[in-house]
């Protein structure tokens, strides 16, 4: 294996035999001619993976897909049926809730015993310090750990996973307990563990956390690995899965079976209106050109939507402090009386910046036009507006993402995405 690669992964599968009754194991066994009671369960099938030294990764998937198999398989908790794993590097693993810890023992004696079994003998009391802090738990850390609650639980595991200096980290969800305010702890220790060159994998429902975080990431599906990619990408894919009722139609989307999800006459629409207005458009960069992804679009079809300024130009370079409009027309195809319009403002990373959402009261049209319009308070930055339309029991119709791109001009000596149009009063 390179030198380069921290945890590589070669034709892993995972096949559990399921049986109707229990006494089916025990015929299987005896019977002389080896007569087969069971069926074939793969939990995972033919996993091919190379994970590099100092890569963030991130595993997404659709509940069943096998990310968790993946996980324990890594840390060595599972055994493959068949395929080879060759690991390079001291791994530490948290896969579930308080995983490592006993329970019968208190936190401060499980920080000792841990660090002890990673072989950590040097400052081991400035390092049980620096764990408790982390953790938080007051004066629970002499408490069992049985007594702790499941947040407790993964603040003080976390600690201790994170502070053992593993070259290999592994983090199964757990970021997804806790207030913000550990939340934020835990993504600041794991930034400086990519930023120390380990290599961290998690699994995560949160593509906002993928996005950000992570240098690379997976889709797993149906046990298999569908799409490896920039995390942007796999999360849009993931995303499209989750929301998708035809969910074989963005598995061939992916594996290229498929040029384009978008409705054709959806494209020749939008580029016809490009097209049109290209002549009058004074702060419109083709570059800035995006081509939406769509979901469930069998209901809804958007005719138009752009952004105009106040003199009604199409635009996608906006000024700060500036007002502005976003045009939609929208053809309601199976006339849906009650219908929200939802619409948010995200950078590239994922993060949202502004979100609403409005009932339209359209009645029974079947053409629906209509505005949105905001002032433009964001600063010196990219963004993508996503759109979608639910219905009163908030069923999604139609999601429409990053579906326009406009940029933010520059403004010197402001570092900030954000203008608050704050001012400093002096009182005395």
């Amino acid at each position: 294996m390179h030198k380069d690669i921290a945890v590589k992964l070669t034709n892993i599968s995972k096949v559990y035999k399921l049986y109707d009754k229990p006494v089916d194991r025990l015929k299987e066994a005896l019977h002389p001619l080896k007569k087969r009671y069971h069926k074939d369960f793969y939990a995972l099938k033919n996993i091919n993976l190379e994970i590099k030294k100092g890569e963030v990764l991130g595993i997404v998937g659709v509940n069943g897909a096998g990310k968790s198999t993946l996980l324990k398989i890594i840390a060595g908790v599972l055994t493959p049926t068949s395929g080879r794993i060759t690991m390079n590097g001291r791994l530490n693993a948290i896969l579930e809730l308080g995983s490592g810890l006993k329970p019968e023992m208190t936190g401060l004696q499980n920080i000792k015993l841990n660090l002890q079994i990673n072989g950590i003998y040097d400052d081991i009391e400035k390092l049980t310090q620096e764990i408790i802090e982390f953790a938080d738990i007051g004066e629970h850390i002499n408490q069992p750990v049985k007594t702790y609650s499941s947040g407790m639980k993964a603040r003080l595991g976390f600690g201790i996973a994170t502070s053992t200096d593993p070259d290999i980290l592994i983090v199964d969800e757990v970021l997804a307990v806790g207030d913000v305010l550990f939340q934020r702890k835990c993504y600041t220790r794991i930034e400086k563990l990519f930023k120390d060159g380990k290599t961290v994998i998690f699994v995560s429902h949160s593509a906002q956390s993928v996005i950000e975080f992570c240098s690379n990431a997976i889709l797993l599906y149906d046990r298999e690995i569908i799409l490896e990619d920039t995390p942007k990408k796999v999360t849009d894919f993931y995303q499209k899965l989750v929301f998708s009722k035809d969910k074989k139609k963005i598995v061939d989307e992916i594996e290229g079976k498929m040029e384009l999800t978008l409705e054709s006459k959806e494209i020749s629409i939008i580029k016809k209106d490009i097209k049109k207005f290209r002549h009058s458009i004074l702060h419109f960069t083709k570059e800035m050109e995006t081509i939406p992804k769509i979901i469930n679009n069998s209901e809804l079809i958007i005719e138009k939507i752009f952004l105009l300024d106040t003199n009604n130009e199409i635009v996608n370079k906006l000024k700060t402090g500036n007002y502005y409009k976003l045009y939609c027309e929208v053809y309601n195809l199976k006339t849906l009386s009650n219908l929200t319009f939802g619409i948010a403002i995200q950078d590239v990373t994922g993060r949202y910046f502004s979100c609403t959402r409005e009932n339209l009261k359209i009645g029974n049209k079947k053409e629906i036009e209509f505005f949105w319009n905001f002032k433009c308070n964001l600063i010196n930055h990219k963004f993508f507006i996503k759109i979608d339309f639910r219905n009163g029991d908030d069923e999604l119709y139609y999601q429409n993402t990053d579906c326009l791109l406009f940029e933010v001009e520059k403004e010197e000596n402001k570092m900030c995405f954000v203008d608050l149009e704050q001012r400093i009063e002096v009182v005395k």
